[in-house]
């Protein structure tokens, strides 16, 4: 009897394993989750919109995967746009005029 039993929880076990594996259900989370970010970010005004691109960074972006989990990374990476580069512009900077430069040292 005990073995009838064994059998048959060994039976059920085998049928009942995971259709899917964790990456295959991470994936499907990061894709459902990333389909209402894109819908929620056509509600932001163009200051929160610039905000949100601001604060994608990859710092950020890994600080908050700490907290929410790696789909929130992977959710900011792929939906929410890149901020741009600040660009430096070349040559050296232009000199300037000396208007409120202290000439003198203060006196002591």
């Amino acid at each position: 009897m005990e073995e009838e039993v064994m059998n048959q929880q060994g039976m059920m076990s085998a049928e009942v394993q995971p259709t899917s594996t964790p990456d295959d259900t991470q994936q499907r989370l990061v894709g459902l989750l990333g389909d209402r970010v894109e819908n929620n970010l056509q509600n932001l005004n163009d200051e929160e919109m610039q905000l949100i691109t601001q604060l994608n960074i990859p710092q950020f972006r890994d600080f908050m995967s700490k907290v929410f989990g790696p789909e929130f990374g992977i959710i900011m990476e792929t939906r929410i746009p890149q901020p741009q580069p600040v660009s430096q512009p070349s040559g050296s900077p232009a000199p300037t005029t000396g208007e409120g430069m202290m000439t003198q040292p203060p006196s002591q």
